[in-house]
């Protein structure tokens, strides 16, 4: 799906993982792949110090949010968890669907920018899907289609730093997960390629939908999942 379509790693592969593992070790699986997916995309080109000098307080709030968000992660009831994954899915599903058209002025991008730091940090501590959030804010501010995937991905790594250092925090690492997130990283390579393959002939417009269909299906039952 990532290969195929350019949509987020964790947004797709973490309630889907969800249905067959615990909300928590599904998280655990999924970090080292997705910071090698995001240092992939860093290392390409120059490195983005300008960015980093940007979004300066957005990555320090970020890293703050993000380990609180992991400690809700650790404590919270399962059910409470699969509700916020799935409304993050459904929101995405949202944005997509009604395509805002927003547009965030320079005043307003240094008060806000702490502020969706902290957020989108804390739901992904909290969910591994903070993407929503992020796409929306960086798309606002109109960025560079280079300086949008640069930005995301150095933003996304600093996360998952946050992160694992909070996971480490309360031992939620163990050596058959840490297994079974280096086998993903194998399968996720030839899934990878093969989507890129598949971009080449697959209708793009049909596929999406598809895939927003299939997303809102697992979304509505991450919901129904922890309502019931």
């Amino acid at each position: 799906m990532k290969g195929a379509t350019g949509m987020g790693f964790p947004l797709i592969a973490t309630p889907i993982l969800t249905l067959l593992l615990d909300i928590r070790s599904a998280v655990v699986v999924l970090i080292v792949p997705s910071m090698l997916m995001d240092i992939t995309q860093i290392s390409r080109g120059v490195f983005p110090y300008h960015l980093l000098k940007r979004f300066f307080a957005f990555v320090v709030l970020g890293a703050i949010g993000a380990y609180v968000g992991t400690g809700f992660l650790v404590t919270l009831p399962l059910w409470v968890l699969n509700l916020g994954l799935g409304v993050m899915v459904l929101v995405f599903i949202a944005i997509n669907v009604l395509q805002p058209e927003l547009r965030i002025s320079p005043r307003a991008e240094k008060c806000l920018s702490p502020l969706i730091g902290f957020a989108a940090g804390f739901l992904n501590g909290m969910t591994n899907v903070s993407g929503p959030l992020l796409a929306m804010y960086f798309y606002s501010l109109k960025l560079h289609k280079t300086e949008f995937i640069k930005a995301v991905a150095t933003i996304f790594f600093i996360l998952k730093c946050g992160q694992i250092i909070a996971l480490s925090s309360w031992n939620q690492f163990s050596w058959p997960l840490f297994q079974l997130s280096l086998l993903l990283v194998v399968i996720l390579c030839a899934g990878f390629y093969a989507g890129l393959k598949t971009q080449d002939w697959i209708n793009q417009r049909a596929f999406n939908r598809g895939l927003l269909a299939v997303l809102f299906v697992i979304g509505a039952t991450l919901v129904w999942r922890a309502l019931r």
